[in-house]
C-alpha cells in the first residue's frame, strides 16, 4: 500500500513495511512517479482538485450566502463550465455536495465539515508562513496552496499549538469556523496596505491581549476610526485616532484590520 505525501517541488512515497519513506525528490518528481506510478498518481492527482473544488465551493457560499453558482466555480478554477458539471457529479456521488437545479450547489454535512476542515489547513499554514518565517502575505498564500495537500493532521495541530492556537489568520479572518457561523468574510484591509490619506474604521486587532490592552489606551481598539498620516520606508505607520496621533511598527499595523471608507 502506497501513501503520498507531496511537498513544495518534492514528492515522498511511504509504502507500508518500509522503516523510511523513499524519496523522489526535486521538481520532476512528479514525473518520475508518473513513471512508475500511472494510475496512482493519478489518484493523487484528483483527491488534491476534490480539496480546490470543496474550497471553491465553500469561498463561494461564504460569499453570496446561498449555494455556489457552476458558472462561478468554473471562472474561479479557470476550467470549463462542462468541466464542473462532471466533477459535480462526482462530488455528488461522493456524497459531499448536492446540485440544486436553477439554483447551485451545496454542501451536505460531510461536505460541509471536510470543506471547512481544508480552510482551517490553509489558514494555519498561511499563519506560520507570515508570523514565524516571514513571508510575505500573498506569497503565503500561494505556498499555503500548496502545502495543505501534503500536511497531515497531527503536524497541522503541532503548528496551531506552536503558534499559540490564534483565532485569527494573516486576513484578519476566524481560523475555527463551524456549520454555525459561516458567513461572508468581512472586506478587510490591514492597516500597513493602506495609503497615506486614507480613512476607516477598525473592525479587528489581532494582536496578543498585552500588547491589545496597550493599543486600547491609546484609543486603537475595534469601532474607532482612523486616518493614515504617514508611511515611513521602514514600514511604521502614523495614524490619526480620537484626535491624536499614534506611531506603530508594521508588526503591529499588519495585524490590525480596517474597514476602508
Amino acid at each position: 500500500m502506497c501513501i503520498f505525501r507531496q511537498g513544495s517541488g518534492a514528492t515522498f512515497i511511504i509504502i507500508s513495511g518500509k522503516p523510511k519513506p523513499i524519496y523522489l525528490g526535486g521538481p520532476n518528481s512528479q514525473n518520475i512517479l508518473f513513471i512508475f506510478f500511472p494510475m496512482l498518481w493519478a489518484d493523487l492527482m484528483y483527491a488534491e482538485r476534490v480539496e480546490e473544488y470543496l474550497e471553491t465551493i465553500l469561498y463561494l457560499i461564504m460569499k453570496n450566502q446561498g449555494p455556489a453558482k457552476t458558472t462561478q466555480i468554473a471562472e474561479e478554477l479557470n476550467v470549463s463550465p462542462p468541466s464542473v458539471t462532471e466533477m459535480i457529479k462526482k462530488l455528488s456521488a461522493q456524497g459531499f455536495v448536492e446540485y440544486i437545479p436553477y439554483k447551485g450547489v451545496e454542501f451536505t454535512d460531510e461536505g460541509a465539515e471536510m470543506a471547512l476542515k481544508l480552510k482551517r489547513k490553509h489558514q494555519v499554514l498561511e499563519t506560520f508562513l507570515t508570523d514565524i518565517l516571514n513571508f510575505d502575505r500573498r506569497v503565503a498564500h500561494r505556498e499555503a496552496c500548496e502545502l495543505e495537500h501534503a500536511v497531515s493532521d497531527s503536524v497541522l495541530e503541532k503548528l496551531y499549538e506552536f503558534l499559540g492556537k490564534p483565532d485569527y489568520c494573516p486576513d484578519g479572518n476566524p481560523i475555527n469556523l463551524d456549520l454555525c457561523n459561516i458567513g461572508p468574510a468581512d472586506p478587510l484591509i490591514p492597516l500597513d496596505e493602506m495609503e497615506e490619506g486614507s480613512c476607516g474604521t477598525i473592525v479587528r486587532v489581532t494582536l496578543s491581549r498585552e500588547m491589545k490592552n496597550r493599543l486600547n489606551s491609546l484609543g486603537v481598539l475595534p469601532g474607532e476610526e482612523l486616518e493614515v498620516k504617514r508611511k515611513q520606508k521602514q514600514g511604521s505607520i502614523s495614524i490619526n485616532v480620537v484626535g491624536s496621533e499614534v506611531a506603530l511598527g508594521k508588526d503591529v499595523a499588519k495585524k490590525i484590520f480596517v474597514t476602508p471608507e
